[in-house]
């Protein structure tokens, strides 16, 4: 973000003195601003969104309408604060930067690469939290960034995609691993919300257990899977990358603890998502042990098998 020039800081200042951070459309913008020709008033609301300070979304009434709303005067001057300290408009250096004036971590695919060099996200996932939102938004915004705020994506791609996502946990946020200044969500938590949600992918899990294997903390794993009900498939993902390498790259007692403490009384699918595809044969005594339809497929664990371990 910039200090917006004087022409732009008066349209500015004139619509929050009428408007405050409440929502307006075009035509509210055009009366108080007194502009009746649509193309400077396009220029202006232009320049505001992509300097960061307003945000547009599409009316979910009429589609074909934008709703604007501004970011408020103390946020600008949090994320500018921000901004001068960094001296770069590079995202990663304005998270350093942050330190303890926002919160935030890393989270989903992006989190999930630091910890596999696998395959490279399109985008980068922030969790933050909901009052700080409007100060992320002002920090975040500028040339070549495409930011999609909670559920309204960013109108086109950019260079840098960013989803900032106003869902920080305070409960998740205890697992965090500071990498290189950065927050990222730790590798144990994320192994976790990607078997019971999707997100980051059962790919970027498969992957993170083969790379991080030995670096893992294998208790907190197992405490976190517990506690999300998720210890069956976990156990399950560790003996289908054991048949699949030819290999123990997972202890036998690890794997046989999470059997015993795991509930088997229902026969469920896995992954959830992929429960109208066809189980694996090649998998069904592994299936068969865990009381589960597994839809985990040979070519998808061979692949990360060969790419990273064989």
């Amino acid at each position: 973000m910039i200090w917006i020039p004087p022409w732009l800081a008066k349209a500015y200042t004139r619509i929050y003195f009428g408007k405050r951070t409440e929502a307006f459309d075009f035509s509210e913008a055009a009366e108080i601003l007194g502009i009746k020709d649509e193309r400077p008033l396009a220029k202006t609301i232009a320049k505001l969104k992509n300097f960061g300070y307003l945000t547009t979304r599409r009316d979910p009434i009429d589609p074909r309408r934008k709703l604007f709303r501004l970011i408020d005067p103390e946020s600008i001057v949090l994320a500018m604060a921000i901004q001068s300290v960094a001296k770069t408009d590079d995202v990663t250096g304005k998270l350093k930067a942050v330190s303890g004036s926002l919160d935030y971590y890393l989270n989903d695919a992006y989190a999930a690469y630091q910890y596999h060099h696998y395959s490279a996200p399109g985008r980068v996932d922030i969790s933050v939290k909901a009052q700080q939102l409007a100060a992320w938004i002002a920090l975040l915004s500028g040339k070549g960034i495409a930011l999609s705020i909670d559920d309204v994506p960013a109108e086109r791609p950019a260079e840098n995609n960013i989803h900032l996502r106003s869902d920080f946990d305070e409960k998740v946020s205890e697992h965090v691993m500071v990498v290189d200044g950065i927050k990222y969500l730790s590798p144990e938590i994320l192994v976790v919300q990607g078997i019971v949600s999707g997100n980051p992918s059962i790919e970027d899990v498969l992957a993170m257990l083969v790379v991080q294997r030995t670096k893992l903390h294998w208790k907190e794993l197992v405490d976190l899977s517990e506690a999300y009900s998720s210890t069956r498939f976990l156990g399950s993902m560790l003996d289908v990358l054991n048949f699949e390498s030819r290999k123990l790259l997972f202890e036998k007692n690890l794997i046989a603890r999470m059997l015993r403490v795991s509930n088997l009384d229902a026969r469920l699918d896995f992954p959830v998502s992929t429960r109208a595809q066809p189980t694996e044969k090649l998998y069904e005594s592994i299936s068969s042990k865990w009381n589960l339809r597994l839809h985990l497929t040979h070519a998808v664990v061979s692949k990360i098998l060969t790419d990273l371990v064989r």
